[in-house]
């Protein structure tokens, strides 16, 4: 069931960590992306949030090719 939740599948078995770790990963990608466009938007100081969201999408690409495989950064 947890494939699902990730919305691709390899051929790569993942374990119940790497699966988790990865959803909590991209979770903080997309918080850290909503607060960067609000910021964007609204014309604030978005230097803080630009790198926090740069910094969680390098992290998110390490965690992928490290627990899962690199084909997982294409799907």
């Amino acid at each position: 069931m947890m494939p699902l939740y990730l919305f691709h599948v390899t051929a790569v078995e993942h374990s119940e960590t790497a699966l988790w770790t990865c959803i909590i990963c991209n979770v903080f990608v997309v918080v850290s992306g909503i607060v960067f466009m609000y910021k964007l938007f609204t014309q604030k100081d978005v230097r803080k949030s630009g790198i926090t969201f740069a910094v969680a999408i390098v992290i998110n690409y390490i965690v992928i090719v490290i627990l899962g495989d690199p084909f997982d950064l294409l799907g």
